[in-house]
């Protein structure tokens, strides 16, 4: 009898051991412990359960994401409103883009699930796909220029600007999707001018805005209405995953009858992501070699977008909301959480790799950025990224073997998974 307590008591003990090495990883952990023991865990969120969580950080992100946007257009309203608008006026404008970009890049790995980011027959914004209203790139920047110094047109009148989205006339290099004129990369071009430095980006100073400049104060009204409309339509977004309201998006993607088609549109989305934006079109300039195929080639923060972009899938990823690493704002059951230990295969690492490449370090841009470090850690890119795109830089390397990484072998395992529990992500 004393020998068969003995073993139960052993079994107990085991058990409850290995529940605690688990437990004490939470959701999103790297299952250190079940990797050691070579186990399986099963799901531990069912799919209502993870697609409440993604309702709930999609509306956490795109709150935060208005918000700092909104704080952007404050400052800019203020700006507007003085004719010698001093360089320490510009340069708070270009830290609280720099700001509202990064919260704005968390959202990203919402797009492609059929939601209100860029599916018009859900959500349009003054009649458009909002993405592109908010993000569309690459611009021809003297589109910009020429909108503005047309005296004939209405800078302060946003119907005035969104009638030109698109016209080839105003533009020099004949292409009409690159006649861009509203959104994150406009504002960026304003406050930093163009970049055709190699050491740094684009030297915009206050004298470009100010009344006595010819065109000043035009420059400053188109600023202002661009970058209100920017804080409009993030609230539209916003409100189709609000929980409370009713008859938006977030109704039908939790609807009961829509489980597998809303889980399903995630991992296509998410999928599509990683290969066609984050690890694909972001990355040509690795192939190109040019400075203008950087994403934000005025600013010179583009290692800021591939960060942030594999942060925003990690929050999908992982249930976790977090903007400056190692910090969670708040956690629950992510993309993860219902699928096995083994079905999940090395997706977290390998996006945190992708993510952790990426050291922001420039301070003559991105000091204010939440992720600002002087230190960065060995084997990540601490060069700029419109220096790296070139085979003759040193660290060139580190940008082709991380668009291996993410269009190629985490988008292998990402479709891998999704098929483990009965769902195909198309190229």
């Amino acid at each position: 009898m004393r020998n068969i307590q003995t073993k139960i008591f052993s079994i107990l003990f085991s058990v409850t051991l290995f529940g605690s090495l688990i437990s004490c990883g939470g959701p999103g952990s790297d299952n250190s412990a079940a990797a050691l023991l070579g186990l399986d865990i099963p799901a531990s969120a069912t799919k209502p359960q993870f697609l409440n969580r993604y309702a709930e950080l999609a509306f956490e992100s795109y709150t935060q994401a208005e918000l700092d946007a909104s704080n952007l257009a404050a400052a800019v309203t203020t700006f507007d409103s003085t004719g010698t608008p001093s360089d320490a006026n510009l340069t708070n404008l270009k830290n609280l883009w720099v700001k509202a970009r990064a919260s704005y890049l968390i959202t990203e790995g919402f797009r492609f699930s059929n939601g209100p980011i860029d599916n018009d027959t859900v959500l349009a914004c003054d009649t458009s796909e909002c993405e592109g209203l908010l993000n569309a790139w690459p611009l021809d920047e003297d589109a910009v220029d020429n909108y503005i110094n047309n005296g004939s047109n209405s800078v302060t009148n946003f119907s005035s600007i969104y009638d030109k989205i698109g016209d080839p006339t105003i533009g020099t290099e004949g292409d009409a999707d690159k006649i861009v004129l509203t959104g994150y990369h406009p504002i960026e071009y304003l406050l930093w001018g163009k970049d055709t430095s190699d050491t740094g980006a684009g030297d915009r100073d206050s004298s470009y805005f100010a009344d006595a400049t010819t065109n000043g104060a035009r420059r400053r009204h188109y600023l202002k209405t661009i970058t209100d409309r920017l804080v409009v339509h993030l609230g539209l977004i916003k409100a189709q995953w609000d929980p409370s309201q009713t008859g938006n998006f977030r109704e039908t993607f939790l609807d009961s009858a829509n489980v597998n088609t809303s889980v399903g549109s995630i991992f296509q989305g998410l999928g599509s992501f990683m290969a066609g934006e984050w690890g694909g079109e972001r990355l040509t300039g690795v192939i190109g070699e040019t400075q203008e195929e950087e994403h934000s080639c005025f600013s010179d923060t583009t290692k800021a977008d591939f960060y942030y972009d594999a942060q925003g899938v990690l929050n999908i990823w992982t249930g976790n909301y977090s903007i400056q690493k190692g910090v969670n704002i708040s956690t629950g059951p992510g993309l993860s959480a219902i699928l096995s230990f083994k079905q999940q295969g090395s997706i977290q690492s390998e996006i945190e790799s992708s993510r952790n490449l990426f050291c922001i370090n420039l301070s003559d841009t991105e000091s204010q950025d939440p992720n600002y470090t002087t230190s960065c850690p060995a084997g990540s890119l601490t060069h700029r990224f419109d220096q790296a795109i070139s085979s003759a830089d040193s660290q060139h390397g580190l940008l082709v073997n991380v668009q291996r990484l993410i269009g190629s072998t985490l988008n292998r395992d990402f479709v891998a998974a999704a098929a483990a529990i009965g769902f195909s992500v198309a190229p």
